[in-house]
């Protein structure tokens, strides 16, 4: 990828390529150069929902996710998952990487994250 278009079009293919994805909307998309953002809420087959957010960099060595926020949460509302690093946790030993695993008051170490990894991870955890 040679700038922050490239990884908005790599992005959207993985969406539309993903097993789990029903419905998606782009709530807010931005390139300028080699920085940028997306912020995306896709429906899921199984009726959960998620919502994905990041601001990242391209470099010649890669994409650099600088901050993100993955939130899974089922059609009723009740929280699956969300993948943060947010400097909030600092007790957690990959601090700032982290997960909120069912409840917000179940934070558990995680490794750094992106849209590739999430749409794995949910494709394992549906079973499709």
């Amino acid at each position: 990828m040679t700038n922050a278009s490239d990884y908005l079009t790599h992005v959207k293919a993985l969406i539309v390529l993903s097993s789990q994805v029903l419905h998606w909307t782009i709530v807010r998309e931005e390139a300028q150069g080699d920085r940028g953002l997306l912020r995306y809420r896709l429906t899921l087959k199984d009726g959960s929902l998620l919502e994905l957010f990041e601001f990242f960099l391209v470099t010649q060595a890669g994409v650099q996710i600088t901050k993100y926020r993955f939130h899974w949460q089922r059609s009723d509302g009740q929280l699956r998952k969300r993948w943060d690093n947010a400097p909030h946790h600092p007790e957690i030993a990959t601090y700032p990487y982290h997960v909120h695993d069912g409840e917000e008051e179940n934070v558990l170490p995680n490794e750094s994250m992106n849209v590739e990894k999430v749409l794995a991870i949910i494709t394992t955890e549906t079973g499709a």
